[in-house]
């Protein structure tokens, strides 16, 4: 039978993203979120997880924002004069091929700092994955395919979904207008490229941040998998404006946010997937 994954990325960014992913688990359908460990409310999702055994948590390798786990010293190329993450995913892929071998240094001292970050709340570690996508980039996949083999992580994200499956069921083409397509192509080729195969496919980043009940109608996933990982933002923006001093992605105010917590509250979404 085809495992079902709804899996909210950020947990830890805000307080309205940890109070969406408790609300969205304890009340709906939610059953894996992603952890980001150098986050001002880190702490406050860890000690959320451990009250929700049932909740999958894993590592959301972050390497574009906000404090690194490293000593910045230690890498450069990463941060800025601040000591902040800053560098977004176009820019760590050209540095992956203007500076490989500092790079995959520097990345591989990161990496392993948030991973030990992560181990050290005692919170089992289920899977990997990268905020903006940024474990994809050759190098940084290399080090997360070690990272992955030294603790046993039972799965790594990876961008395996079948373009014309998907939109055999969906005929939404705002994929077209808004990079949608750009970034479903530029995923797959760097999945090819790592040549790692995964046996949990990935469903709907022709739709990230706009997922709705229209992508859940009597969807069939290819066969050969044993499970889907639906990726996913709730959040409860109406808390993050109380706390503008906390927010740095604005995204977590987006009316899109609330749309899909409402989406992994309703228990009838899990049905239209099979």
């Amino acid at each position: 039978m085809l495992r079902k994954i709804f899996n909210a990325d950020d947990f830890g960014m805000t307080l309205g993203v940890n109070a969406a992913i408790v609300r969205a688990h304890q009340e709906g359908i939610l059953n894996s979120a992603s952890l980001m460990v150098n986050q001002k409310y880190a702490a406050a999702a860890v000690q959320l997880a451990q009250q929700m055994p049932d909740l999958e948590v894993g590592l959301h390798l972050n390497l574009t924002n906000e404090m690194p786990a490293a000593d910045s010293a230690q890498i450069p190329l990463l941060v800025g004069r601040d000591g902040k993450l800053k560098n977004g995913f176009v820019k760590l892929l050209l540095l992956s091929f203007l500076h490989p071998r500092l790079f995959q240094q520097q990345v591989e001292i990161e990496i392993r700092a948030q991973v030990q970050k992560y181990l050290a709340t005692g919170l089992a570690l289920q899977h990997i994955d990268g905020h903006r996508h940024v474990h994809l980039i050759p190098a940084v996949f290399k080090v997360v395919k070690q990272i992955q083999k030294d603790h046993q992580i039972p799965r790594i994200r990876v961008m395996n979904e079948n373009i014309f499956n998907t939109l055999k069921y969906n005929k939404n083409k705002s994929w077209l207008f808004d990079g949608g397509l750009i970034k479903y192509l530029i995923l797959r080729g760097l999945t090819w490229w790592n040549g790692y195969q995964s046996d949990v496919y990935f469903y709907t980043i022709l739709y990230t941040c706009k997922l709705g009940k229209e992508q859940f109608q009597k969807v069939k996933i290819p066969t050969g998998y044993r499970a889907v990982e639906i990726m996913i933002h709730p959040a409860t923006p109406d808390i993050d404006k109380q706390h503008p001093e906390d927010v740095w992605d604005e995204s977590v105010l987006l009316p899109y946010r609330t749309q899909e917590l409402a989406l992994l509250l309703d228990k009838n979404t899990v049905e239209g997937i099979n």
